[in-house]
């Protein structure tokens, strides 16, 4: 009886190293490509919810009637200074109400953003406020017990 044995593997060969090596660089490259991808998507998500935050606060100055709903307007954020914004107002057919256009950009460090925001508002300046208000007289009327 004739028993053959295989020689016994001392370790691993070469080939096997370098498909190893070349499988885990493929795989480092990919994981931070992944990182950068959502490093560029977390920056656009915080300048998005900056410019609804800032064209938001200007839709309530023209709401409150601090900038006036007529003209169109635009400048620099107070605050984000390197904000700008435009405000845009169209009448409609019904008197006192305005389709107003706030538009938000920003462009830094490669990345923009612009927001924009529109809401219908009746003119500030047609609708008074409570503190303006005259206080009604009260008057009877004959036949009613107050």
């Amino acid at each position: 009886m004739i028993v053959t044995t295989l020689p016994k593997r001392r370790g691993i060969t070469l080939i096997e190293v370098l498909i190893a090596l070349a499988i885990f660089l493929l795989s480092i490259a990919a994981i931070g490509r992944l990182v950068d991808l959502g490093s560029e998507n977390a920056i656009d998500s915080l300048n998005y919810a900056t410019g609804t935050r800032l064209a938001q606060s200007k839709m309530a100055e023209v709401e409150a009637g601090v900038i006036s709903i007529t003209g169109g307007s635009g400048g620099a954020f107070e605050v984000e200074t390197d904000w700008e914004y435009s405000i845009d107002s169209v009448q409609s057919d019904v008197p006192n109400l305005y389709t107003v256009t706030i538009t938000a950009s920003h462009t830094g460090k490669g990345r923009s953003a612009t927001v924009t925001l529109t809401q219908m508002i009746l003119d500030p300046a047609q609708m008074g406020n409570a503190a303006a208000a005259v206080k009604p007289t009260t008057t009877a009327t004959a036949g009613t017990t107050p």
